[in-house]
C-alpha cells in the first residue's frame, strides 16, 4: 500500500513539474512572439502641444493619433492637446491608436435680450446661457419692482461663457 501511495505521489509531482515547465516555456519563449512583446513603446506625453506637433511626435513613435473630442477651454488655447489616452509613460504596442482631447479655445456666447423681463426669468435665461448673474437694484418711481432695466455687457455682445453679467433691476419707490 505504501508503494502505491508513493507511486501516486511521484506521478502527481511529476505532472505538476511538467505543467510548471510547460507554463514557463509558453510564458517566456512562445507568448512574447504571439503578443509581439518586442513591439512595445513608451507612450510620449503630447499634452500641452498643438495638434500638429502632437500628431507628428506620435507618428514618429509609430502610433496613430486620433482627435477624439474638441472641448471649449479657458485654460488651454485653441488647438492644444488637453488629454491623451493611453496616458504618457505607459508601455503600449506600436501602431496603437492614441485618442486626443483638444481645446476648442474660449467659447463665446451672445448676451440675450432680457430687458423688460422679470428678474427671476432674466436670471434663469442668463444662467441657461452659462453666465454668472449679478443683480443691482435701481430705485424707480412709479415702476413695478423686479423688472430688468439694463444689462451689462450690452445685449447681443459676445462674451466668454461663464462671464459675469450685471442686470439692473427696478425697485419701486413709494
Amino acid at each position: 500500500m505504501k508503494n502505491i501511495l508513493e507511486n501516486i505521489f511521484y506521478y502527481v509531482l511529476g505532472l505538476i513539474l511538467i505543467g510548471i515547465f510547460i507554463w514557463l516555456l509558453l510564458d517566456i519563449l512562445i507568448m512574447p512572439f504571439v503578443v509581439r512583446k518586442w513591439d512595445e513603446r513608451i507612450m510620449p506625453s503630447v499634452i500641452g502641444l498643438n495638434v500638429d506637433s502632437a500628431s507628428k511626435i506620435l507618428k514618429e513613435h509609430e502610433f496613430i493619433p486620433i482627435v477624439d473630442t474638441i472641448i471649449p477651454s479657458s485654460v488651454y488655447p485653441k488647438g492644444i492637446v488637453m488629454e491623451q489616452n493611453p496616458q504618457p509613460n505607459y508601455k503600449v504596442k506600436k501602431g496603437r491608436k492614441v485618442f486626443l482631447v483638444v481645446s476648442g479655445g474660449i467659447e463665446y456666447v451672445e448676451v440675450p435680450d432680457v430687458i423688460g423681463k422679470r428678474r427671476m426669468d432674466a436670471e434663469d435665461i442668463l444662467k441657461s446661457y452659462g453666465f454668472d448673474v449679478e443683480v443691482e437694484y435701481s430705485q424707480v418711481k412709479g415702476m413695478e419692482s423686479d423688472i430688468v432695466l439694463d444689462v451689462s455687457p450690452s445685449i447681443k455682445s459676445k462674451v466668454p461663457k461663464g462671464s459675469k453679467i450685471k442686470i439692473i433691476v427696478s425697485k419701486e419707490v413709494l
